[in-house]
């Protein structure tokens, strides 16, 4: 396809066809973090502009820390937060790109964010 095509349909060439599901952490009480996880609705995933997404779980992944750990610890408890659920997605043939989170977990000052 030419770039002008794609940019006109898609608004540019796409590192993937099209996202169909996403993952968001957050931190849940005062110990644990959890993974929401939300899936287009559709039984079949074709291109579309009218998706609808749902949330299939808000507890996708449970992973317990203590607030006094270090920035090494808590970035070593999100990335065992990630594999879990990369795992749990494979079961179900999807794929996690994790190119961001892992450029970018060593460098995060999780102590501040998890407060």
């Amino acid at each position: 396809m030419s770039d002008a095509y794609l940019k006109k349909q898609f608004g540019g060439d796409w590192r993937y066809n099209e996202i169909i599901g996403f993952l968001r952490f957050y931190r849940y009480g005062s110990n644990q973090i959890r993974c929401d996880y939300t899936e287009t609705d559709a039984v079949k995933k074709t291109r579309t502009r009218k998706k609808i997404f749902e949330q299939i779980s808000d507890n996708y992944c449970i992973e317990p820390f203590t607030v006094s750990s270090s920035n090494i610890d808590l970035a070593k408890h999100m990335r065992s937060a990630v594999e879990h659920c990369e795992i749990r997605l494979k079961k179900k043939n999807r794929i996690l790109d994790k190119e961001l989170f892992e450029n970018t977990v060593d460098f995060i000052d999780w102590k501040s964010l998890l407060k």
